[in-house]
């Protein structure tokens, strides 16, 4: 390689890096669309939602002709005795046999095809709007994967800074206890806060490392960076969100659930009606072509060829109450499904005020923590100076320092609640998509 190429590669090295760096970072969307090619639940669902469209081709079979080919091909062997003026005569016959018919058979009036038909339309639908519902879902938990991990990795970071912090206060009580002037409470209480933060540092080092696997498993991709949480973005979040009534009424609409529960009512119907059917006469056309040699003993050394067509007429009379049972046993489906349908509304309903009270709290919560942070950094910073002062002790340093730290904290997880809480109620209304996903994934800067 020549002077001049490694200048060049020089120049763009960093570029090289940095755009390797970017992307890197995973973001929401990225790993859905990943987690769509390899998650095993959503994928399963997938193909048995594949497997269930074909009930339609299976009902829609049953309007089509029929047509069925028959035959037999033998040997026969007839000991014939006949009676003649002269008395019996006995005579032994060996013959071939042959037979061969086509039959079709074209349904013309057949109630419990139509009701069948009818239902395999509705399961599918019932089938799709689940798997809608489990395309929606596949978001959500990404989504809180993606969260937890990222809030386990800022709650790494503020245990580390509080290590600092802790570990200097303890030096600072150690020094005074060694020149007289600190007790050895001061020293045990600063060491205890210590041995404290470094376990939770641990556990949540563990948490960072269980959802990055549980994000891995369900993307294929070794999760190394991801999209950080823009915390002035979540801050400045436009309160204006659309009234309670509006999502409840979204929901109603398009929640995939409730559309899946709706269909599964209409195949209990329809159920009904293709058991009702048993009461129902069947009108089919039936075409036969047939060709017959030796068929019987009366023919033989005869051949026969056959054609006709004609209306085939069934009506069932009685079958000792098996239809009515059957109806009946369709109609208490019918109630329970209607059941089932009430309480998919009222929890989606539940979720869905839920999810709204949580986005109101949290904006609520989110300032109030603003403002105790800066509160309670102006009491660390007068309590660290009132404790070199002498007018304060080394416990209230710690506690101070323990109040800022816990509500960095709570602020970092009012924000993750807060963002999750508008996915999820968007989950509940039928309205999260790969837009609505992309629109969350601008709370989150790429580095």
């Amino acid at each position: 390689m020549t002077k001049a190429n490694l200048k060049i590669l020089g120049l763009f090295l960093p570029l090289l890096l940095l755009s390797t760096s970017l992307q890197a970072a995973e973001s929401l969307l990225s790993l859905y669309q990943a987690a769509l090619n390899y998650d095993a639940q959503y994928k399963g669902v997938v193909a048995n939602t594949q497997a269930d469209r074909e009930e339609i081709e299976k009902a829609r079979a049953s309007f089509y002709p029929k047509a069925q080919l028959s035959g037999s091909v033998g040997r026969g062997n007839t000991d014939r005795t006949t009676q003649s003026l002269s008395g019996a005569i006995d005579t032994h016959l060996s013959y071939n046999t042959q037979n061969l018919a086509l039959t079709v058979r074209q349904p013309i009036f057949n109630k419990e095809t139509v009701a069948g038909y009818k239902s395999a339309h509705a399961f599918v639908k019932s089938k799709e709007s689940l798997l809608q519902s489990e395309t929606s879902s596949l978001m959500t938990r990404i989504a809180s994967a993606y969260f937890e991990l990222l809030y386990a990795q800022e709650k790494s970071i503020v245990m580390q800074n509080q290590i600092v912090a802790l570990s200097q206060q303890l030096d600072q009580a150690s020094k005074r206890y060694e020149h007289g002037s600190g007790t050895v409470t001061e020293v045990s209480e600063a060491q205890a806060s210590l041995d404290i933060a470094q376990a939770d540092l641990v556990e949540a080092k563990n948490s960072t490392e269980a959802y990055r696997l549980i994000l891995s498993n369900m993307t294929g991709h070794e999760i190394e960076e991801l999209a950080k949480l823009n915390p002035e973005k979540v801050s400045n979040l436009n309160v204006d969100f659309e009234p309670l009534d509006y999502w409840l009424k979204t929901a109603m609409e398009n929640n995939p659930e409730i559309i899946a529960t709706q269909y599964a009512l209409e195949m209990a119907q329809q159920e009904v009606e293709r058991k009702q059917a048993g009461h129902y006469p069947t009108l089919d056309l039936v075409g036969a072509r047939s060709y017959s040699e030796n068929d019987s003993n009366n023919t033989l050394g005869a051949k026969f060829e056959t054609t006709t067509v004609a209306l085939q007429f069934s009506m069932p009379l009685y079958a000792g109450g098996y239809v009515n049972a059957g109806v009946r046993q369709s109609l208490d489906k019918v109630e329970a499904a209607k059941e089932d349908l009430n309480l998919k509304t009222r929890d989606t309903n539940t979720n869905i005020k839920k999810y709204f009270q949580q986005m109101q709290s949290e904006l609520f919560a989110i300032h109030a923590y603003q403002q105790a942070i800066k509160s309670s950094e102006i009491a660390l910073d007068g309590t660290s100076k009132s404790f070199i002062g002498g007018l304060r002790t080394n416990i209230d340093v710690l506690n101070a320092q323990q109040r800022l730290y816990e509500n960095k904290l709570k602020l970092s997880k009012s924000y993750y609640v807060l963002v999750n809480s508008i996915l999820n109620i968007k989950h509940a209304a039928g309205m999260l998509n790969e837009a609505q996903l992309q629109k969350i994934g601008q709370f989150f800067m790429m580095n």
